[in-house]
């Protein structure tokens, strides 16, 4: 799962008004403090400097560190994509209209600047993208204005220009397609056409495992899916990618498709051996991280695996994750459960 899906895990609104999955909602100061929580200081300081880049608007630094992140596919704690978050850092939310207006500002100086920068199109639509929402809001549709509607559709529709444009420039990236399947939720696109979109995005990079989780989560009966298509594409999608970095795109999909928003998941239509599975090829070939240890447990929780899920809790210690869990008032009660249902069958 992405940070910024870890952030939008926290918004509780209502897309339901839009048929769109909550990961096209905009990210609002509290979700951000909680992805903070989850940030190494490894993390943390990567993301500091590239806001610091952009800032400054040291263009071709940005455009060599994103070329770089590109060619060595390399990878934090936890498998997440340097070049994610690269990205996540570049569309740091803003808390007022002129500090947005500003920031987009730097983002259009950049793609003027240097118009062959593929990063610099697809930072530009990311950011659009999320002042769509600020301008909707988060209310229900009856809630939103005219003039926010007006706002909401000429943001996307931009966003999406631009990311058309960028597609005859020489140099591609696979956030491109994260970023076009999110627009196309927005327009509401038909399956087809969203569909096309996620199978170009993983042929250009089948380990771009974000473009699994968001169609996953397309596929969900509360969006356009029906009840097993997701659990489905799961299962299709690691067979296909085959070995040890399909049982681990298993767990990733699994962590978006069990989490917090989606209690009434069907957990049975999942495989709980291959996601614990996933996770323990995941954390051997890059390390664990905060929300992968957290995540897992919450999925134990889900389970009812109350073995898995203390072992979990105890190798997490204190170190809970806001992202995951919420609110500690959660996390405890999840712990304790595991801790004295463990107890009681030993």
């Amino acid at each position: 799962m992405s940070l910024v899906q870890r952030a939008a895990i926290l918004l509780l609104t209502p897309a339901l008004a839009l048929n769109l999955p909550y990961r096209a909602t905009a990210q609002t100061a509290p979700a951000i403090s909680a992805l903070n929580n989850d940030l190494t200081d490894g993390e943390d300081r990567f993301e500091h400097d590239i806001e610091s880049d952009l800032i400054a608007e040291n263009f071709d630094s940005l455009d060599t560190i994103a070329d770089q992140l590109r060619r060595d596919k390399s990878r934090f704690a936890g498998g997440e994509w340097k070049l994610r978050l690269f990205y996540y850092a570049l569309d740091a939310p803003q808390l007022t209209d002129k500090d947005s207006m500003e920031h987009i500002a730097h983002l259009e100086n950049w793609m003027r600047l240097r118009p062959q920068s593929i990063t610099a199109r697809v930072a530009l639509a990311t950011s659009l993208h999320r002042w769509a929402w600020v301008a909707r809001g988060n209310g229900f549709a009856k809630t939103v204005t005219p003039e926010g509607w007006q706002l909401f559709g000429e943001r996307i529709q931009r966003a999406q220009d631009i990311l058309l444009a960028a597609k005859e420039l020489p140099t591609m990236c696979p956030q491109w397609y994260s970023e076009m399947m999110t627009v196309g939720l927005a327009q509401s696109w038909d399956a087809s056409r969203l569909q096309a979109t996620f199978a170009r995005g993983i042929q250009f990079e089948p380990n771009y495992y974000y473009l699994y989780q968001q169609y996953a989560s397309y596929l969900l009966p509360k969006w356009d899916g029906h009840t097993g298509d997701a659990s489905t594409f799961a299962k299709t999608s690691a067979d296909q990618l085959g070995g040890d970095p399909g049982d681990i795109l298993y767990f990733q999909i699994a962590t978006e498709l069990i989490r917090q928003g989606n209690g009434d998941f069907p957990i049975s239509e999942m495989d709980w051996q291959r996601i614990q599975h996933g996770y323990q090829l995941l954390t051997t070939q890059y390390g664990g991280d905060r929300f992968t240890r957290n995540q897992l447990a919450f999925i134990a929780w889900r389970y009812r695996d109350a073995e898995t899920a203390s072992r979990q809790f105890d190798l997490i210690g204190d170190d809970w994750s806001r992202s995951v869990w919420t609110n500690r008032i959660f996390f405890d009660r999840a712990r304790d459960w595991s801790h004295t249902q463990h107890g009681s069958v030993q």
